[in-house]
């Protein structure tokens, strides 16, 4: 039990610290909102593609590539969507507010938090498996926030479902993590090698993302959460990092997965709501400061919900501990 103990620890401590160095850095005015606009815009736009570039180049399509793992996990995240789609309403009245929910329940940051956890997790294959899974996660978790965003919008920011989703499927196509995986499975595919260079330079640029997108993280959370919808922020925020998880995982066990399928599954589900879901909401006319709470929420809550997934996944050995 204590090596299952320390991995765990070991595996979720090291971006846990890394956001909060962020938010330190934030509040004590080290750095400024400036820099830490453009930081974002590069580890999205630059660092994160090369990132994700390098792990599919390098990565065997034969072992890290499931097919069984993509259906599952596409299955899942429609799943995850339609039920809250179904009870949320019955529950909650406000538009605003039930788009808001809706979309903090299901919606993953598996790019920021995902990638670096499932590189702690699995420190060989891990990150090229969520690789795979990333072309079909991103689209459906962006496609389902305009959509149930623009259901629940107020008159005044109503806008055609068609004309929205044309808006999505082009930032879809432009988007830059995507792009950085499309480019390299040829190269996987074929096994063509790069001159060692340029390689290098790839790398080394990918290399920055984990540390600076973490710590860009740690510096957008603000923990002075106002009071006036603290127990729905709270209520989205356990389903999103605990109930999901769990039943997911269940089913997924159930279903035979182990090891890093498992761990990648876990991660997709069990990462906190994605940075981009404030931003949505703001600015389709949701009730953003819901959306800002169940991000804080979820975030710190995440540490404590995938350090005992993590510990109990590996003491009844479903994953390995290296």
């Amino acid at each position: 039990m204590t090596k299952e103990l320390i991995f765990s620890l070991n595996t979720v401590l090291p971006l846990i610290i890394l956001i909060g160095i962020g938010y330190i850095i934030r509040i004590s005015g080290i750095l400024n909102d400036i820099f830490f606009t453009g930081a974002e815009k590069f580890v999205f736009k630059v660092a994160l593609p090369c990132s994700l570039f390098m792990s599919v180049y390098g990565a065997n399509s034969g072992k890290t590539f499931s097919k069984s793992l993509i259906i599952f996990c596409v299955t899942a995240i429609a799943a995850v969507f339609i039920l809250p789609c179904l009870i949320v309403p019955l529950f909650i009245k406000e538009n605003p507010v039930r788009g808001a929910f809706i979309q903090g329940t299901y919606r993953s940051n598996f790019a920021i938090f995902g990638l670096p956890l499932a590189d702690r997790l699995f420190p060989e294959t891990g990150k090229a498996a969520a690789s795979s899974v990333m072309p079909f996660a991103i689209p459906m978790f962006n496609i389902f926030a305009v959509v149930i965003l623009s259901v629940f919008a107020p008159v005044e920011k109503k806008q055609s479902v068609f004309r929205t989703l044309r808006k999505c499927l082009f930032g879809i196509v432009t988007n830059p993590l995507i792009i950085g995986i499309v480019l390299a499975l040829p190269f996987m595919i074929f096994s063509v090698s790069l001159p060692e260079p340029l390689t290098a330079t790839v790398s080394y640029i990918g290399d920055i993302a984990t540390p600076l997108a973490l710590i860009c993280l740690g510096a957008t959370l603000n923990l002075k959460i106002g009071k006036n919808k603290i127990l729905l922020a709270l209520l989205a925020s356990v389903i999103k990092v605990a109930v999901i998880p769990t039943a997911v995982l269940a089913v997924a066990v159930a279903l035979g997965y182990r090891s890093v399928d498992l761990g990648i599954i876990l991660i997709l589900f069990g990462s906190p709501t994605a940075v981009s879901s404030y931003i949505m909401a703001k600015n389709m006319g949701s009730d953003s400061d819901l959306a800002a709470q169940i991000l804080v929420m979820s975030t710190v809550l995440c540490s404590l919900t995938l350090f005992i997934a993590i510990f109990l996944l590996a003491h009844f050995s479903y994953i390995s501990v290296y």
